[in-house]
């Protein structure tokens, strides 16, 4: 496909320094890669004209090897990022503004550079849906700026102290059990929790648009755990540092809510203000509901928010996959099957972290498979028998049988099969790929 005679049309993309590395990323798909400069030097020679031979020769002079053109664009066509150049198609198609619709993704006052491809007409293929990336930029800004970020510090003081005089509104599981009413007060608990959820990831998604990034909610799984995520993986088209406030607006916000609460809860107690006593139940179950959320992001071995911060933090690409490959070698090795996968790419630095959180990744998934099948399996078993039997005697044996028993299916069993359902499939299409930069995704 990629002759010497060959002309290269070269899609917009941004770039940001990465260590030895630069990213290279196509805003409009999502896609990012982790190259070396002088891969981008062969992206910028053919994106100003030159045909892949002279690309070839020009290289060659300066590093005195010849590159492999023919794999390395036939990957970068593979990833979307370049294609065949063809005058005839650039003659006919719809001129579009590639610099305007790189911008609008992109913070101006960052150092990503946004190239024209040579064919400024490629369409955009195999474009992301973002999702509310009309949200204003400015409010944004405002809403995760150095003011709002101050008051909720000054929230969440005033929480802490709080809870140090009055030992009632700290956070304690027997919240989480109520006397009368399970069932209601249990329903309006969890519809409070998926509000927050929402709350949550829209919270990362605000944040990200705070640097010129748009991101999609979706939902997906955590090994069998159904999650909400918000894919921020645009982030890879800015500077590091603008990187950390989206991906923990999630947590700050709640942090800040159960922060609220608990004043609000405080003042109740102190006689300040009069809560019903269901209120009273209600917001201290969901203390303790983001409580829990906040611990799930400290379960560094599935993508939680705390996972991308600390994969960032210390510069890993794709810290989750380049451990699991790492562990599969060491497996290889010791058993003798199979020729290890070559890592030898990956920085040492990075060599160096993927070897310590293997241990955590190896830990946690023991104790996560143990939690599976000696607790969550055997009460999902039970409840399945005893929900299905109520079931299946109908509505007119005991109503409210039959309506705990729907509410059981509906709000436990169903998200548990979901989970499991995207967790297995997402085992069977497993497969081996080149160090494509890890997807931004925040869960809940």
């Amino acid at each position: 496909m990629f002759t010497p005679e060959v002309k290269v049309a070269v899609y917009p993309f941004t770039r940001q320094a990465e260590g030895e590395e630069i990213v290279i990323g196509r805003v409009d798909t999502g896609v990012f890669l982790s190259l070396p400069p002088d891969a981008v030097e062969i992206l910028d020679l053919l994106r100003a004209g030159e045909t892949v031979g002279r690309t070839r020769e020009i290289y060659g002079q300066k590093y005195g090897e010849t590159p492999d053109m023919e794999d390395f664009l036939g990957f970068l066509h593979g990833k979307g990022f370049v294609r065949v150049y063809d005058p005839e198609a650039a003659r006919a198609a719809r001129p579009v503004d590639v610099q305007a619709a790189s911008d609008s993704q992109t913070n101006p006052q960052t150092n990503a550079q946004t190239n024209s491809p040579t064919d400024s007409q490629v369409p955009a293929a195999s474009a992301v849906r973002y999702h509310f990336a009309d949200f204003p930029v400015p409010l944004a800004r405002k809403l995760f700026g150095v003011t709002a970020l101050s008051i909720g510090s000054v929230i969440f003081a005033l929480a802490v102290a709080a809870a140090f005089l009055d030992p009632s509104v700290r956070p304690h599981r027997d919240s989480l059990v109520f006397s009368e009413h399970r069932t209601l007060k249990t329903l309006a608990l969890m519809m409070m929790g998926y509000t927050t959820v929402f709350i949550h990831e829209m919270g990362h998604l605000i944040a990200a648009r705070a640097v010129g990034v748009s991101s999609r909610l979706g939902i997906s799984s955590r090994m069998w755990v159904l999650v909400a995520e918000t894919d921020m993986t645009g982030l890879w088209s800015v500077p590091k540092r603008q990187r950390y406030l989206p991906m923990l607006a999630g947590p700050v916000i709640d942090v800040v809510s159960a922060s609220l609460i608990t004043l609000v809860l405080f003042g109740h107690h102190q006689g300040w203000i009069a809560l019903h006593p269901v209120a009273v139940e209600l917001g201290s179950a969901m203390v303790v509901v983001y409580l829990l959320r906040l611990l799930w992001q400290c379960f560094f071995f599935v993508r939680t928010d705390f996972y991308y911060v600390i994969a960032a933090f210390f510069g890993c690409k794709n810290l989750m996959k380049d451990t699991q490959v790492h562990i599969r070698n060491l497996s290889r090795r010791f058993f003798g099957n199979r020729p290890p996968v070559d890592q030898s790419s990956i920085p040492e630095g990075e060599r160096r972290v993927i070897r310590s959180y293997a241990w955590v990744w190896l830990l946690g998934r023991v104790a996560a498979m143990w939690m599976l099948f000696f607790v969550t399996l055997p009460v999902a078993g039970q409840y399945i028998r005893a929900s299905g039997a109520t079931l299946m005697a109908g509505f007119s044996g005991d109503s409210y049988a039959f309506l705990d028993a729907l509410f059981i299916v509906v709000f436990y069993l169903f998200p548990l099969g979901l989970g499991m359902g995207l967790w297995i499939r997402g085992l069977i299409k497993q497969r081996r790929l080149p160090r494509e930069r890890e997807p931004r995704v925040a869960t809940t």
